[in-house]
């Protein structure tokens, strides 16, 4: 029965978010979701047009390197500085902001010329980038029953990797029709397009507003698409903790210094297995498995039907043991998939596991971390806590792609490559291990 709501009673913004999920959440979380697969999309189209964008800009494909590596440092960047600022401002403006800054720098891109000007403007893209995921995340978040939060951030988290498998399949066929500035202009364009859409429906976070101290009229507005009852003389809180001014400090405080600090260490660690085996896998399959490269490039994209299909597994294992025993799962399994290039002779059938396997346990648990993490933290410094956990985690995985060139240059074989790629999921595992919490 609807709770009715009387002049001046406090209310527990809770027991409305708790209602049934209605069509018009179900419209908001679709435009995050869009959201979302737009930034996928753009994330991972530059792995498959490598190619003709060194062709284009008159470098050998191997200085397309040094694009990757502006983008983690652009993404590390926007995940520690701009996505933070929406616990101080609002979810909303941020997004938009970052939506309307990520499409016109991407779009600028299509007009460069040199390798040195790409890179940059793909630094501050990414930037943007790493402002919109974290508060499309808090947002899914903070309008979702807490019942169904873990299950929908997995699955507005799905809709990045579908994102990321449409770039890699589609962005060859605009190379082939347009060149590479094609991909910049389709992966620009689309996020402008979307824009106004966000300007004028998308919603700010009710439990920002709450917690922001703002009228009551103005989470009113909010709420009203979830239930008539209400009323405008009504006050709202919030029951939780209180964490203070929203800053980098307050992730830290009351007690949460070592779980701060478990997450930053499993969300770096899966990140550097993430962009190692990414950048390389298919490379060590060819020169040290002996697979023709198009054939190795055919069976690590194979890892796009990991992280498209488990996420939904994962939301069945995150109602039966929780978030937190689903993410140890995820790691350990990963893990012990990834040693299976020690296995010789390493034949196609084990590569397509790998790649699988890949997709699921490391890509596909990124939405598992970062319900984790969503559950983890109050409302007043989610968007900090998701931007800088995940921030470290970036700048980590900088780092995967050049451990990955050493160990080849090495000449490591496929035992020590095993282990590289393997154990930092377990030190991932170990981490969340000691993470206190009830999700």
């Amino acid at each position: 029965m609807a709770q009715s709501h009387t002049d001046g009673q406090r209310i527990d913004i809770e027991t409305i978010l708790d209602r049934p999920y209605g069509a018009w959440r179900w419209y908001i979380f679709a435009l995050c979701g869009i959201a979302m697969a737009m930034e996928g999309f753009d994330m991972y189209m530059l792995g498959a047009i490598v190619p003709a964008l060194a062709a284009g800009l008159a470098v050998e494909p191997a200085a397309i390197s040094a694009v990757f590596v502006a983008q983690g440092i652009g993404l590390a960047l926007g995940y520690a500085f701009i996505a933070p600022l929406a616990d101080r401002v609002g979810r909303k403006p941020i997004v938009i902001l970052c939506v309307l800054g990520f499409g016109l720098v991407t779009l600028v891109t299509a007009l460069a010329s040199t390798l040195t000007a790409v890179s940059l403007l793909r630094l501050v893209a990414f930037a943007f980038f790493g402002g919109i995921t974290p508060n499309i995340i808090a947002m899914v978040a903070e309008i979702s029953p807490r019942h169904i939060r873990p299950r929908q951030i997995i699955l507005v988290t799905a809709c990045f990797a579908f994102g990321s498998a449409m770039g890699s399949a589609l962005a060859p066929l605009i190379v082939h029709r347009l060149d590479w500035w094609g991909a910049f202009l389709a992966g620009g364009a689309a996020p402008l397009l979307l824009l106004p859409v966000l300007i004028f429906t998308l919603p700010e976070s009710p439990r920002f507003l709450v917690t922001a101290g703002r009228s009551t009229a103005q989470v009113n507005r909010v709420l009203r698409h979830i239930t008539r009852d209400v009323s405008d003389t009504a006050h709202y809180f919030l029951d939780e903790p209180p964490a203070g001014r929203a800053s980098l400090k307050s992730v830290f405080a009351e007690g949460r210094l070592a779980m701060t600090l478990l997450f930053m260490l499993a969300g770096g660690m899966m990140m550097f297995v993430g962009n190692a085996v990414a950048s390389w896998a298919p490379t060590f399959w060819h020169m040290q498995a002996g697979f023709p490269m198009a054939d190795a490039a055919a069976l690590f994209a194979l890892s796009s039907v990991g992280a498209i299909v488990w996420p939904f597994i994962m939301i069945a294992l995150v109602g039966w043991i929780g978030v937190k025993r689903t993410l140890l799962f995820c790691y350990f399994a990963g893990g012990t998939s990834m040693l299976v290039y020690m296995v010789q002779p390493f034949t196609p059938a084990l590569a397509a596991f790998m790649a699988i396997a890949f997709g699921a346990f490391v890509v596909g648990s990124i939405s598992g971390l970062y319900a984790f993490i969503s559950a983890a933290y109050p409302t007043q410094i989610r968007s900090t806590a998701l931007g800088w956990t995940a921030g470290a985690g970036r700048l980590l995985a900088i780092i995967g792609p050049a451990t990955g060139g050493w160990l080849l240059a090495q000449g490591v074989g496929p035992f020590g490559v095993a282990l590289a790629f393997g154990l930092p999921l377990f030190i991932a595992g170990i981490a969340v291990a000691f993470v206190r919490s009830k999700a």
